[in-house]
């Protein structure tokens, strides 16, 4: 009997041991964009795509979102100088005064984040569609007289779940001195 509960731990530690061995491998892989004087870290599984927004420097995507060939959770990152005698809180309240009035767009949300250490404005939004709604966040930095607008967008029954992939960016976003 003393031999069979001996049997039965061994079997046991084994399978418990075995089973810290078996991993899964979904990895949590990055890679790195360096060009156009701006870098990020973005998903490894994601891709560099065209991007085709006015201002637009560059756009990464998740190649499994690719609904009619073109992917619906990506970030677009933008680009814009400020014009002398102006400011990004201006051209922001400006843009979005407007933009809301004359777009099929609705506001989820207005206010300021902290990106690189510096208040960044942020506007969250949705397109005011029945079908297939995508949500969008803009988050608007001034750097070195220019406005990068980092614009991030997911269907709105999944933007939650890539607020971690979206974070990944915002968070690494530098802007190269020249």
């Amino acid at each position: 009997m003393r031999k069979y509960i001996v049997l039965v731990i061994f079997l046991v530690c084994s399978v418990v041991f075995a089973s810290g061995c078996v991993t899964n491998k979904s990895t949590n892989t990055t890679q790195t964009y360096a060009q156009d004087n701006i870098s990020f870290t973005y998903p490894g599984s994601w891709e560099v795509v065209n991007a085709t927004s006015q201002n637009a420097i560059v756009a990464v995507a998740n190649p499994n979102s690719v609904q009619n060939g073109t992917p619906t959770t990506l970030v677009v990152i933008q680009k814009t100088d400020i014009p002398a005698g102006s400011d990004i809180n201006t051209i922001y309240n400006s843009n979005y005064a407007t933009f809301f009035n004359n777009t099929n767009y609705q506001r989820i949300s207005d206010g300021n984040i902290t990106v690189n250490g510096q208040n960044a404005p942020e506007n969250v939004y949705e397109t005011n569609t029945t079908v297939n709604p995508i949500q969008y966040s803009a988050v608007w930095l001034n750097e070195s007289g220019s406005i990068y607008v980092i614009l991030s967008a997911a269907p709105a029954s999944n933007f939650n779940n890539e607020t971690m992939n979206f974070n990944l960016i915002l968070n690494s976003f530098k802007v190269q001195s020249t």
